[in-house]
């Protein structure tokens, strides 16, 4: 007997199309959203200290929610009844937030709860842990809704069914009305309709409420894409299918020499030729090449990359060309990763890896950037794996690059775990092979991981000059990404020389830096946020309550389990008596030592960051 669980809005259970009895009493639904949305499997113990830690009997509490569970989901197999409790729908049962999180946009924007709030108008009594924990998850589902209408709106202008994008673009408008990239989206939808009077318009009205609620004007982006396709380039002579590969070598040696709006212009042009020579194949392979370089080299421009990385796949399908189509479903995953979108991330990965079977070079790429996400939710042990494959792929290929790329990443994950010597080593050999490639546009960001190692071991003055050197890098190929976190190292040597308040005064000038340009990675912005309520702490700065509120909404909202833990420990050290609870509950899912130690109060938060326990 199949059932539909709707825990997005107010829930109800579904089975063979019949809306079943309400469960008596909330807790129960309360129980199937957290064994729904848990990757790991409760204990009961847990369940109890998270559901139930004011009742007279505790066990038989549980056990009469889980009985009410059972009945609800239609029979005692749905519930395991060992010592671990685990969630058993039969056959062809559908969740909610399942679709939501792993399905495709095509069925997720169908949700009859997308964007609502999980367990809508619910108050739930239970401990301070399972309060964080449904708070965060009501954050993090309303941003993956906002996520899937975006992809399907990108996938509706990429299949030229520009009224259905405006549809989605417009509900995406309506869930983040302050969102740049939502205003692109739906101005660029409204270009593809040809109706220039709706252009102008909406144009005119995100113009106006930027003014008025932020005091700002909106980035030439938005303008760019009110352009209508009569008002575009005329597309270059047609020529052979080896000028078009031509033009595109030509974008791509501009991008990668640093004359990134010339390549991407060329990038354009090969599109155009491609399209006009009747080559689709080599018109996706441009718009696989025109995606990453908007993704990757330009600034702010992912919404952009994002609309021809999509315009790829469309193509790549059309001549049945894998390849083709899983790089771009890997580029897309990268840009929901760098958004903090990681379940949808994840779903365009898994297509790509599908797709790649037959390709090492796909597959260690793909596997690198898995690992990326991996560590942002917390999960190093499974990170290792997806990092070890991607290695080992890229090692038996010689592709340099791509070894320094995935040295670098892996790298970070040892530094916040705190293993020095193989972070030392891992980000060694990634800045030697960063600089054996001339890649200076990547280099700063495996320099800065490695000062800080060796700020945690005390080697001061040559974790400056690395500082320092990576910094002036990350100003001269104008990335707010590698500025920002380079910053953030500057700032953690003045705190370990004692220099707090100088510290503070510099993560808030790379906090600053996060915000000047719209693609900047997220988890670099969160662990800003981390080390300047770390620092704050330290120095008693009255600022620091709200940095903590930032980094526990910024990391709720994306799912990183890791830092929305360290949140609440902060919380717990500025006075708030339940925040404890909270921070273990949020744990739970995460593999980190170094977290460990922290939640067990055997260092300062401050000591953490700079490796003196």
């Amino acid at each position: 007997m199949a059932i539909v669980a709707q825990l997005l809005g107010p829930p109800l259970i579904t089975r063979d199309g019949v809306v079943y009895a309400a469960p008596r009493g909330r807790k129960v639904w309360a129980l199937l959203a957290y064994l729904a949305l848990v990757r790991q499997p409760p204990t009961r113990h847990q369940l109890i200290d998270l559901l139930f830690p004011e009742a007279e009997d505790p066990g038989s509490a549980l056990r009469w929610n889980l009985s009410e569970l059972r009945r609800l989901l239609g029979g005692p197999d749905t519930i395991g009844s060992g010592s671990v409790v685990r969630l058993r729908l039969p056959e062809g049962s559908v969740i909610d937030v399942d679709v939501l999180q792993e399905g495709s946009s095509i069925a997720a924007v169908e949700l009859p709860g997308l964007g609502r709030e999980l367990l809508e108008g619910m108050d739930v009594e239970a401990s301070p842990g399972y309060l964080a924990w449904l708070l965060g998850e009501r954050r993090r589902l309303q941003s993956l809704g906002a996520a899937v209408l975006r992809e399907g709106a990108l996938r509706a202008l990429a299949t030229d069914h520009p009224g259905r994008a405006v549809e989605l673009a417009t509900r995406l408008v309506g869930a983040e009305p302050l969102s740049e990239d939502a205003h692109v989206l739906l101005v660029r939808a409204f270009a593809a309709t040809g109706d220039e009077l709706a252009v102008e318009r909406q144009l005119a009205a995100s113009i106006e409420l930027f003014r008025r609620e932020l005091g700002q004007e909106l980035a030439p982006e938005l303008y760019e894409a009110a352009r209508m396709e009569s008002d575009r380039p005329v597309p270059p002579p047609a020529g052979t299918p080896a000028g078009v590969r031509a033009l595109i070598d030509s974008g791509e040696a501009a991008v990668s020499a640093g004359a990134v709006d010339v390549g991407i212009a060329g990038l354009r042009d090969a599109v155009l030729a491609a399209r006009s020579a009747g080559e689709p194949r080599l018109e996706a392979t441009a718009l696989v090449s025109l995606g990453t370089a908007l993704v990757h080299a330009a600034k702010g421009r992912d919404e952009e990359g994002s609309a021809a990385l999509h315009r790829a796949v469309t193509a790549a399908e059309k001549v049945d060309d894998r390849r083709i189509a899983a790089a771009a479903h890997r580029e897309l995953g990268y840009v929901e990763y760098l958004r903090g979108e990681y379940p949808r991330g994840t779903v365009s990965l898994r297509t790509a890896a599908e797709l790649a079977a037959d390709d090492p070079l796909e597959r260690s790429k793909i596997d690198g950037v898995v690992g990326v996400g991996l560590i942002d939710v917390g999960s190093h042990t499974l990170a290792d794996e997806a990092f070890g494959r991607a290695l080992d792929l890229a090692e038996s290929l010689d592709h340099r690059r791509q070894l320094a790329w995935t040295l670098a990443c892996h790298g970070r994950s040892f530094v916040l775990r705190d293993a020095l010597d193989d972070a030392d080593a891992t980000l060694g050999r990634a800045s030697e092979l960063c600089r054996g490639e001339r890649w200076t546009a990547f280099l700063p960001f495996p320099e800065a991981l490695l000062a800080e190692v060796w700020i945690r071991r005390g080697r001061c003055d040559r974790a400056g000059e690395a500082l320092e050197h990576a910094f002036a890098l990350g100003c001269a190929v104008n990335d707010a990404c590698w500025e920002a976190y380079s910053v953030r190292g500057l700032a953690l040597l003045r705190a370990a020389e004692g220099d707090l308040a100088g510290s503070v005064t510099l993560l808030e000038d790379a906090l600053a830096r996060c915000a000047r340009q719209r693609d900047t990675h997220l988890w670099i912005r969160a662990h800003v946020l981390d080390a300047l309520c770390a620092v704050g702490l330290a120095a008693r700065d009255p600022q620091t309550g709200a940095w903590v509120g930032d980094l526990g909404t910024l990391a709720g909202r994306a799912g990183m389990r890791e830092l929305a833990a360290r949140a609440y420990l902060y919380r717990s050290r500025l006075g708030d008596e339940t925040a404890s609870d909270a921070a273990h509950a949020l744990a739970v899912d995460t593999d980190n030592p170094r977290l460990a130690r922290l939640m067990e109060d055997e260092i300062t938060p401050l000591e953490d960051l700079l490796g003196r326990a």
